[in-house]
């Protein structure tokens, strides 16, 4: 949302997670509802959508058709008012049409997972960047909500800072990089060298293979080299999703993830169930952290399945409530109320 607005995006919910989605629901959170700009809000909506759906930032976009954005309130189904809550309903195919009629290619293959990993070099120092801020790994995590391409950083603990050296990185050991980053199961990996003092920027794609390409990035601050970055990643990113391989669903199992997802019909005083799908368990480990570590909430029990979770919280939160603090869980992703996606 642009400044002059108090409001902010909080989760896309992308209808059942199927492979055709016909709408797309977003909603804002409304902290003041005099100063919200309901046209406003639906513009910036149709444009975050349109750079989800194609990767494209929206800048380079209105560079190839100046007027894809114009009338935005004919993209959308409906709107209105939740509570504090603006939901945006909108209308893909016609989004997808008009990007289409622009000359504009949707990015409708499977979007790339990355792990990233980062050194900085301080004077004669080069040290890892762990957990801490860092503007460079902030832009690239916002650009990972915006384009829909997943990223995380490592937890940088002592397996970690025992595995990867900024010399190994410098060096271009790929096999200890590879080796780190195996705990993770990402199959993508970003390296990066930033050199604040030279106004250059070092980054490294690596493969599961252990191949990698590299580049340098020239910038004088840390804003212009991190979204200079972000271009050569989602391009990079574009790139390798061709040869991702859809995954095959055995005959007969198509329906099972989500039906075995439904939220439970019985509702006990004081308790949620929440449901999730996953596919790594680093990642459900983390979740579960997060819930363990949120004010109102403890967990009475979890199980953990092949590829789904389920874990019972006893909390005097309302439904919103819990969800909003599930959701504010690093891209997890909503299906319906206490079912979420971390794949």
């Amino acid at each position: 949302m642009r400044d002059s607005m108090t409001a902010r995006f909080s989760f896309l919910i992308a209808c059942f997670l199927s492979a055709t989605v016909d709408a797309l629901e977003y909603r804002i959170d409304v902290k003041e509802p005099s100063l919200f700009n309901v046209e406003e809000a639906i513009s910036d909506t149709i444009r975050g959508a349109a750079e989800k759906l194609t990767g494209i930032p929206e800048a380079q976009m209105l560079g190839e058709s100046p007027d894809l954005f114009s009338l935005s309130e004919a993209l959308v189904n409906s709107y209105g008012y939740d509570g504090d809550t603006f939901i945006v309903d909108i209308d893909v195919d016609g989004l997808k049409a008009r990007l289409d009629t622009a000359g504009i290619e949707l990015w409708e293959t499977e979007r790339p997972e990355f792990l990233i990993w980062m050194t900085e070099e301080r004077g004669l120092e080069r040290l890892m960047i762990g957990q801490e801020s860092n503007l460079i790994i902030d832009r690239l995590l916002a650009a990972s909500k915006r384009f829909g391409v997943p990223m995380r950083r490592p937890l940088m603990d002592l397996d970690d800072t025992l595995a990867l050296s900024p010399a190994e990185i410098w060096g271009e050991f790929a096999g200890a990089v590879m080796n780190a980053s195996g705990r993770y199961g990402i199959g993508h990996v970003l390296v990066i060298g930033d050199r604040p003092e030279r106004q250059s920027l070092k980054y490294w794609l690596f493969e599961s293979s252990g191949q990698y390409r590299a580049g340098e990035i020239p910038g004088v601050d840390a804003n212009t080299r991190a979204y200079s970055l972000i271009e050569v990643v989602m391009r990079h990113a574009r790139s390798v999703s061709e040869t991702i391989q859809p995954k095959v669903v055995p005959q007969g199992e198509e329906g099972n993830s989500l039906i075995s997802l439904q939220p439970s019909d019985e509702v006990v005083a004081g308790q949620w169930t929440v449901k999730v799908e996953y596919n790594n368990v680093v990642r459900l480990m983390d979740l579960i952290d997060h819930l363990e570590a949120s004010d109102g909430i403890t967990i009475q029990s979890t199980e953990i399945r092949a590829t789904d979770a389920s874990m019972v919280l006893n909390t005097e939160l309302s439904l919103g409530s819990t969800d909003d603090i599930v959701s504010s869980f690093e891209s997890i992703q909503f299906i319906f109320p206490l079912v979420y996606s971390l794949k």
